[in-house]
């Protein structure tokens, strides 16, 4: 017993270690994120302008996602206004949604189009004429400022001089209101000054280019550095930079996610320290100053606590002040802040003329600050303050007139995120509901036409948007049982009766569900007496008003979000209070100005922040057990069994020996207290069995309970384990030569133009070199305007084909390669196709298949290498339809050669969805560990029984294989890397139960491939890694996991439910290596198909 004892010692310790290197990894990790935030911010802000001379085409990797509202804004000036000329456009790669921002006949436009067909394309012509520069002596005078918005279907365009000092106008025009999320991506294309004359511009966009200066481009409010360009085309210069704008400079606009560093004021006297500031906001909670030291802890702040300001003071040694005010103050409306610390020690807050004051004791130690920093609008991730009573919610709003001891502070002139000078208004969008509260607003215009919004909920049931009226009039839209429930009451008409009735005359509900967390468009269109209801731009359905019984209006007064208060009653159906976000209100094509509410009460203006559900457990280490913390101890099993024969059985029966200890660990003395050891017989085993000299522990997350066995087995066989992981720091090495990688992405194609427009119409040849691991795929293809004749290079059934057919003659015709290897393998093959009069001929490595082909076929061009673009279209009309694989290539291409000339495909005119091939591969999907994931689907039930299987190779130790939980984020099931040992893991009504591979810490991390099967049956998990199977059980006889989410694969987002069976519930370690032939329930998983992946390499696993 004494050296089973030791042994739980041993693993405490390396418990703890392992504990600290995972906190100090995930500090670093944080402090790293926030220096690249701010890192970009920097290259962002760089204030680079273009000049063009009207030949400049630029583009740009935009930064953005599908999303139902956009903004732009730039600046420019030019000198030829007789032209019309594009200044910006955003363009779907895939579909043929946009927005743009051209000059045409001396006027700014702002065009875009959300889907529905060219005519719903929506034009907003400003009506200010734009003069030429030379027209301006001020610099100042010659530049333009441009700022266009777009809500759903409704869009407003603002130009105006930059040397303005009010407002410019505002013109606003809508389109189809069901049509209102704009399909855009980072793989969208995004061009500033000219569009390249191979990218087909949208039907009415101004294709001329600019003439002039373009600077301080934004997108969605983040600044796009011109300095950091993809592609250059024609002659492109740096100008003037853009005058700066006349902006109040004591007023900040802090934008909900960053902060002010400051270093401390001079001469620092906590006998005479005064913090002077002014702010507005809707938030209730958010840091508005503090001034902290992070080594001792000790720190004054003014803060928001549920929307009261509150001062706090800790002078060490568990001496601390606290004082707040009684109002609220997070009405949108400027607020004067003054705090104060004198001798006393004493602290005084005063609020808009009211004033607070408390003293500490005479013996409270002495505040030094003197080497802390300042900070305004919250606190960087990398500062540590542990036990520090501290919010860390960064602040949304403005501050202005900020000074320590009458010293104004300067923002901006030091470090700081997501803070600009000035204050806008009417910028708030989004509205989060934390599920007991309400937002009222006015209805203006009243008549119900059209409604639009979006939401993102996990809710099953829950109000969304309730509008009322007179006489029982009212429209609700809702979440019930996950479904989009409309339901609509219309006014009387001109015969009032006496009594109405409170029940819907009509209702549409959903068929799919929506309450997965995701954002969702909704809208609402009226025509008439129908009233039709579209979600993500697609009808669900439609209800209409009969012609007797009422008239065909809604009319209301006032409009509900997220709730209502409690002195109203919802008609027909009662319904929870939102948990979840909403945004970017339409009513009857007029926004509605979110920061002017009538009332609301526990919402978040301005912030989708919702909290998520705090588990039920949350670590594998607890906190001491206290009175107030004990839980009721959930009892597991395990077992360790050894598949393969490294134990050399003995004919004398080992002895057992079985102890079971509960130990409480603190988190800084990790003391134990261990139980007496029960003594069982070799036929009888409490709690598990062994037949390894191993010794397994299970920390249970709510008293941390510890099963562990030990037998001693006669004889044991080792084998050295690796003394660190390999070493995968180093860049992997590209293939040499022209040679692109194509299937990473849905659409991946390069087109290449033909030299002459006869190029390949009479005698050519063409070769090219290519390797993959998937058995189907569309190689090459051209064809010509009307697809009369066409030759394709495709793979299928385990060869290479060449498939052709000219303009009016029979066929198609197909040449097979008869090759005796398999063009899937993984190596380099090699295809050559010639024409010479009327033979073409097929070679695949040495195998040479030749047959007739008419001696003139109609071939325009271009090529197509790897797969068709997004935009192409099979006629019906042609003879290509039906003939292609619909698969586009995966792997790698090199070696592209048209008439002996060598064609590098990186440098395509038109390239999408390609990128670097790697000199080593092998069959796999690669994580690079850079916050990558893969959503395979949603609403996930485990049930009773699920299993998994799959190889993997990592160079890492920790990394989230896969994952699920439940919308609460109590229930879950995980398989992870932690600590260099394979982890899976169950959370269930009454804890967590988990078993460990007993491997060595760095045995999995060898960059080599392990095999594993993870198999939950009813209260039974069973993991295998290379053979060795461990499984534990609850005796607690949960016979069913209740998930109801999405399994996320190598990691999963932050805006996910908490995966409550990980060891970090809330930020993920992201998985960075390989996955291949991974089976869920026995079904092979096709990555092409999942719901969303975050920068996967899909058609192969580099090696290093």
């Amino acid at each position: 017993m004494k050296d089973a004892n030791e042994m739980v010692d041993q693993m405490q310790i390396k418990l703890k270690s392992l504990k600290n290197k995972q906190s100090k990894m995930q500090l670093n990790l944080m402090a790293l994120k926030d220096s690249i935030k701010r890192a970009r911010q920097q290259a962002n802000n760089i204030r680079v302008s273009l000049g063009s001379a009207g030949s400049c085409k630029r583009s740009y990797k935009p930064i953005i996602s599908p999303s139902s509202t956009n903004s732009i804004s730039l600046n420019f000036k030019t000198n030829s206004t007789n032209k019309d000329m594009a200044l910006f456009l955003l363009k779907s790669a895939t579909l043929d949604e946009f927005m743009a921002l051209d000059i045409t006949s001396g006027k700014v436009r702002f065009l875009f189009n959300n889907g529905g067909g060219q005519t719903n394309t929506v034009t907003i012509e400003h009506d200010l004429v734009i003069k030429n520069e030379a027209e301006s002596t001020k610099e100042a005078e010659k530049w333009y400022s441009v700022v266009a918005n777009r809500i759903g279907s409704t869009g407003s365009l603002m130009v105006k001089k930059l040397s303005g000092t009010t407002d410019g106008k505002v013109i606003s025009k809508s389109g189809l209101a069901q049509y209102s999320k704009l399909d855009v991506n980072q793989n969208s294309h995004l061009y500033m000054a000219g569009v390249p004359s191979n990218i087909q511009m949208p039907v009415g966009v101004a294709n001329g280019g600019f003439v002039g200066c373009l600077g301080d481009v934004q997108l969605d409010n983040k600044p796009i550095g011109l300095h950091n360009f993809l592609t250059s085309d024609g002659y492109c210069n740096g100008c003037d930079n853009v005058p700066s704008a006349t902006v109040l400079g004591s007023e900040f606009q802090f934008g909900g996610s960053g902060y002010a560093e400051l270093p401390q004021v001079p001469k620092f006297d906590v006998k005479d320290y005064n913090v002077d500031l002014e702010f507005r906001t809707f938030w209730e909670d958010a840091l508005l100053f503090a001034s902290l030291d992070a080594n001792t802890g000790q720190y004054v702040s003014v803060e928001l606590n549920n929307g009261r300001v509150v001062m706090k003071v800790y002078y060490g040694s568990g001496h601390q002040l606290e004082l707040g005010t009684k109002k609220q103050y997070n009405t949108n409306q400027w607020v004067v802040v003054k705090a104060r610390l004198q001798k006393g020690p004493e602290a005084i807050l005063t609020v808009n003329g009211q004033t607070n004051n408390n003293n500490a004791s005479p013996d409270t130690p002495e505040l030094d600050l003197k080497n802390g920093n300042l900070y305004f609008g919250g606190i960087p991730n990398r500062v540590v303050l542990p036990g520090v009573n501290i919010t860390r919610k960064p602040f949304l709003g403005c501050m202005r007139f900020l000074a320590i001891n009458g010293n104004g502070q300067k923002l901006l002139r030091n470090i700081h995120l997501d803070i600009q000078g000035g204050c806008v208004q009417n910028k708030t969008r989004v509205i989060g509901m934390l599920g007991d509260g309400y937002t009222q607003y006015p209805a203006d215009p009243s008549q119900l036409e059209d409604v639009s919004f979006s939401f993102k909920t996990r809710e099953n049931d829950a109000l969304l948007v309730y509008a009322r009226g007179k006489n029982n009039q009212y429209y609700m839209l809702s979440m019930e049982s996950g479904k989009l429930v409309a339901r609509f009451k219309r006014g009387p008409g001109k015969r009032r009766r006496r009594r109405y009735r409170r029940a819907a005359d009509t209702m549409v509900t959903s068929t799919k569900t929506f309450n997965d967390g995701y954002v969702h468009g909704v809208a609402v269109i009226k025509t008439r007496r129908k009233l039709e209801v579209f979600v993500d731009d697609q009808s669900i359905g439609f209800g209409r008003f009969s012609k007797t019984g009422g008239g065909s209006k809604i009319e209301t007064e006032i409009i509900y979000i997220g709730g209502v208060p409690p002195s109203v009653s919802i008609p027909e159906v009662t319904v929870p209070k939102l948990r979840g976000c909403l945004q970017d209100f339409v009513f009857n094509k007029h926004i509605l100005n979110l920061e002017n509410p009538m009332s609301y009460e526990r919402a978040d203006i301005g912030r989708c922040s919702v909290p998520n559900l705090v588990p039920a457990f949350t670590t594998t280490v607890a906190p001491p057990l206290t009175t107030q913390s004990m839980r009721t101890v959930r009892k597991s099993t395990m077992t360790v069994s050894q598949s393969t024969s490294t134990v050399s059985q003995s004919t004398s029966q080992p002895v057992e020996v079985t102890t079971t200890t509960g130990m409480v660990m603190d988190e800084t003395t990790m003391s134990t207290t261990k139980q007496t050891p029960e003594m069982t017989s070799p036929s009888t085993t409490l709690k598990s069995t062994t037949t390894m000299a191993t010794t397994t522990m299970v920390a249970m997350t709510t008293t941390t309970m510890v099963a562990m066995t030990t037998t001693i087995p006669t004889t044991v066989t080792t084998t050295q384990a690796p003394p660190s992981c390999f070493r995968g720091d180093q860049p992997f090495e590209k293939e040499p030569g022209a040679a692109a990688n194509f299937g990473d992405y849905k659409s991946s194609t390069a087109e290449i133009p033909l030299a002459s427009e006869d190029e390949v119409k009479f005698n050519w040849d063409l070769s090219v070199d290519f390797r993959t691991y998937f058995d189907t795929a569309l190689i090459l293809y051209i064809s010509n305007k009307d697809q009369s004749a066409f030759v394709a290079l495709q793979l299928a059934d385990g060869q290479v084909h060449l498939r052709f057919r000219d303009a009016g003659s029979p066929g198609p015709y197909t040449l097979t390669s008869k090759s005796k290897q398999l063009p899937n393998d993984g190596d380099w093959h090699m295809i050559a196709v010639q024409k010479q009069d009327d033979k073409i001929s097929l070679t695949v490595d040495s195998d040479k298949q030749s047959t007739s082909i008419s001696k003139e076929i109609d071939l325009k061009g271009p090529i197509y290498l790897g797969g068709l673009s997004s935009s192409y279209v099979l006629k019906d009309s042609g003879v290509v339809k039906g003939e292609l694989v619909s698969q586009i290539f995966k792997g790698c291409l090199r070696n592209f050669t048209l008439n002996k000339r060598l064609i590098p495909v990186t440098q395509s005119q038109v390239i999408s969805g390609v990128s670097d091939c790697y000199k080593k591969v092998d069959k796999g999907v690669y994580f690079s560990g850079d916050e990558t994931y893969a959503l395979y689907t949603t609403n996930v039930v485990i049930g009773s029984s699920y299993k998994i299987e799959f190889d993997f190779r990592t160079v890492q130790q920790q990394g989230v294989i896969l994952t699920i939980s439940n919308r609460n984020g109590d229930l879950g099931m995980a398989l992870e890397l932690f600590g260099g040992k394979m982890r899976f893991a169950v959370a269930n009504w009454d804890g967590i139960y988990e078993v460990q591979s007993d491997d060595d810490e760095f045995a999995l991390c060898d960059n080599k491939w392990h095999s594993v099967k993870a198999e939950y049956v009813k209260d039974t998990i069973i993991l295998t890694v290379d053979g060795k199977s461990m499984t534990a059980s609850s005796l607690d006889g949960s016979q069913e996991l209740l998930t109801n989410d999405a399994i996320y694969v190598g990691g999963y987002p932050e805006w996910s439910a908490p995966q409550s069976a990980t060891v970090d519930v809330y930020y993920p370690a992201f998985f960075k290596g390989c996955i291949r032939n991974m089976k869920l329930k026995g079904i092979d998983v096709d990555w092409y198909k999942f719901s969303s992946i975050r920068e996967l390499k899909l058609s192969s696993c580099p090696v290093y």
